[in-house]
Parts: structure tokens; sequence; C-alpha cells
């Protein structure tokens, strides 16, 4: 009997802090960065290639082109494999990537052994980013990166709705958001299936409430 296909889940970030490069003997580079998923900063590997990446440091600005310059004095003498680039280290900060949907998908999940107490829940923010794995017993979470745009390709023009936008503006243009993210996604070559998921509106139901937001806000 033949083995199910894969299907990736993808998920999509909007911020993602690189704090180290690693480069091996492969086409690939492995970022460890921080990003927020399920509403709390998690520390993540993050898969790409050279090409990908490169669109990373360009998305990144005047930061990704010092870190682009940093990384070719590297490249550019004999280097070990692995090679680990500390750019929380190097640089004192993280290199950061704000304002841009960037679409991953989880190849692995790979359970980790607890090694200390899971009690840090109130953990600064500071502290966490300052952490090079996680600290908690919760699984390695490994993605490999898909496909990197920049946010609100749509932009919802508010209508002078003072009534709707009383009772429901918070809401209302959350769920226009997704419909323009759901939008993005197929402007940006997914499949309608692939989009809605990327977007969170799997569910007809909520898919129908996001269009119809949308419409208000459009």
């Amino acid at each position: 009997m033949d083995a199910p296909e894969y299907s990736p889940y993808y998920v999509q970030i909007n911020e993602l802090y690189i704090d180290t490069v690693v480069i091996d003997d492969t086409e690939f580079i492995t970022l460890w960065c921080f990003t927020m998923l399920d509403d709390e900063y998690k520390f993540i590997y993050l898969g790409c290639d050279f090409t990908q990446f490169n669109q990373i440091l360009i998305a990144a600005g005047e930061k990704g082109k010092e870190m682009a310059l940093h990384m070719a004095n590297i490249l550019n003498k004999p280097y070990d494999t692995p090679t680990l680039i500390p750019i929380k280290e190097q640089f004192d900060e993280y290199l950061e990537l704000l304002g841009f949907d960037i679409i991953v998908y989880e190849p692995l999940a790979v359970e980790d052994e607890p090694d200390m107490d899971d009690d840090d829940d109130d953990t600064p923010i500071e502290e966490l980013f300052g952490a090079r794995k996680p600290k908690t017993s919760q699984k390695y979470l490994i993605y490999q990166l898909d496909k990197l745009y920049p946010s609100k390709v749509f932009e919802p023009e508010k209508l002078a709705k003072d009534k709707l936008t009383e009772c429901f503006e918070d809401d209302s243009l959350e769920l226009a958001q997704l419909y323009y993210d759901y939008l993005n996604a197929v402007e940006n070559g997914y499949t309608e299936c692939e989009a809605r998921q990327v977007s969170g509106l799997e569910r007809d139901l909520f898919f129908n409430m996001a269009r119809k937001a949308a419409e208000l806000w459009s």
C-alpha cells in the first residue's frame, strides 16, 4: 500500500528576529530565530536556500546590507562546516524582518526531552530573546521558508459607517484583514485551498464572514 502523500502545513508569520545563521556544506541555510506563534514568542529553526536568504537580507534594509557584507567576508575565506554566525552577539541586536508576510511550512517536529522546569510563562521577552534554544519541554519547531512578500498588498479603505464601526470595528477589520491575507496568498501563486489555510479561513463560515467584512471596509 502506498504511503499517503505528504501535505505540508502552511503557517503565516509577520515578524522574524534572527539570532544566528548556520551554514553547512549544502545549499541550504538554517536560521535560529524567534517569531510570534499562537500569541507568544517562540524559538524556531527556519530553513531556507541562499536565494531566499538573500531576499530576507534585502527585505531587512540597511541591517540586511550590513549582514550581507559580514557574511561575504566569512564565506570568502576558508571556513569550517557547519559555521555559526551569531548575529545578536556580533551586532548587539537581532536581524529583524517586519512588515512582511512570511509563509513557512512544517516539514518536521522533533520532541525535545524535558530538561528544566516549565515554569517560565512570565519570562520577560528580553530574557526569552537571549536564549539560544527553547527553555521549556515543548518540541523543537522546525520550519522551511516557502514565500516572502510585503504585507498589505490589498489595503482596505474605511467607509463612513458610523454605527457599524462603533459596534464592530475591531472584529470586522480583523476579519477583513484575514480576507486580504487570503487575496495576498492567491496573488502570490497559492491555490484557493492553500490560501484559505494560510489565512486561517478553512471553514466556509469564517471565509464568508471575512469576505463580507472586507466588502464593508472596501
